[in-house]
């Protein structure tokens, strides 16, 4: 099959992992004949050798809103050239209509879940990404031929909240990225939590909906809980503004000295920041799926979470859950973890059971979407 690989729309976040572990799976797949556009985000962090195993590889830059229709433009003259008998865009909605069958990836959980909005501290932030999801809705009615989703919930709102046909919605579960597995066989007798202090790792870029400006306040209450040197460790770059508005809050607080960044951590190296915590902690309003909950779970450490439908549903018993707008709730559940050490060996045991039954393997990933994308090209 000669597959068109869009991840022009991959820059920041998880989405980067998905598409570079979908790179990997095609390019060293017989049966497919690749060609990719991708953003330079996942560019940079190809190898040359699963570069030269692809078909052709075609570098957009990052564009703003207003410009994608031209970048749109582009994509449509490669898939002219190419030919291809099936197109994916990773996570859609594309700026393009293909002319051939397409698989877009969901992952706009704020178009889901749009109540989250009225926690933001700007209404003019609120206001732009409501225009935006209005547009992007259309884009998704007009240039979408199927979707592919990571969860049911995820699913059942699509169709419940955007009317979308439940047939053209298939759903294949998340996974940890092979890259995170091999760097975890290499490197879990190595790197181990620190002795004498307690690392919570938060995992996320800077958004609203990841609800991170709420943790200086938890991380305040925590100290008045307990009296161990606790911190907090970030993946958010350092010269960010995301990153500056949350330290000018901790300084506020007075935990400013307790949170850093080790800013942006490559796919294949990001394990080595797991295991060298004792918590992995996601306060998020949103996710249409992550990939922090099978990571923490492959991982073994144990993950508090907030107490929502998405995170219940992928979850089970294998997290301990709060209310994320509480962050007296949030700091009484990390301390009920770190005082516990049952429920701490709990919560590994059971995550393993959860990762067991509601993740796919990377390998059982790549099947179930190649077996999806070989069923809709034969449409």
């Amino acid at each position: 099959m000669k597959l068109l690989l869009d991840c022009s729309l991959l820059s920041i976040g998880g989405g980067i992992q998905v598409g570079l572990s979908i790179i990997e799976n095609v390019a060293n797949d017989p049966d497919f004949e690749t060609v990719i556009v991708c953003s330079p985000q996942i560019n940079a962090q190809l190898s040359d050798a699963t570069r030269n195993k692809l078909y052709a590889c075609h570098v957009v830059p990052n564009l703003p809103f207003y410009k994608k229709s031209k970048q749109g433009k582009y994509l449509s003259k490669l898939e002219r050239k190419y030919r291809p008998d099936q197109v994916f865009v990773v996570f859609g909605p594309s700026y393009w209509r293909p002319k051939v069958n397409n698989l877009q990836g969901f992952a706009l959980g704020k178009m889901l879940y749009p109540e989250v909005r009225k926690h933001y501290p700007s209404k003019v932030q609120r206001f732009k990404e409501e225009v935006f999801d209005l547009i992007k809705q259309k884009l998704f009615f007009r240039n979408v031929g199927n979707f592919v989703v990571e969860t049911e919930v995820v699913k059942s709102r699509l169709v419940k909240n955007l009317g979308i046909d439940s047939d053209k919605i298939f759903v294949i579960s998340n996974s940890y990225s092979p890259a995170f597995e091999q760097r975890l066989l290499e490197r879990q007798s190595q790197v181990q939590p620190s002795d004498d202090k307690i690392v919570v790792f938060i995992p996320s870029s800077f958004y609203h909906h990841k609800n991170l400006l709420i943790l200086p306040q938890a991380l305040k209450e925590l100290k008045s809980l307990s009296d161990r040197k606790i911190f907090f460790k970030f993946t958010i770059p350092e010269e960010s503004n995301g990153w500056k508005l949350l330290k000018k809050s901790a300084q506020n607080l007075g935990v400013s000295e307790y949170f850093f960044t080790v800013g942006h951590v490559a796919n294949n190296v990001i394990c080595d920041e797991y295991l060298s915590s004792q918590i992995v902690l996601c306060p998020s309003l949103v996710e249409s799926s992550t990939a922090v909950f099978p990571e923490s779970f492959i991982a073994k450490r144990p993950l508090i979470v907030s107490d929502r439908d998405f995170s219940r549903d992928l979850c089970d018993d294998g997290a301990i859950y709060f209310d994320p707008l509480n962050p007296i709730d949030i700091a009484q559940k990390i301390n009920l973890v770190l005082e516990d050490s049952s429920l701490y060996k709990l919560l590994v045991n059971n995550a393993s059971e959860v990762l067991k039954k509601n993740y796919l393997t990377p390998d059982e990933k790549w099947n179930a979407q190649k077996a999806l994308l070989m069923k809709l090209s034969h449409k």
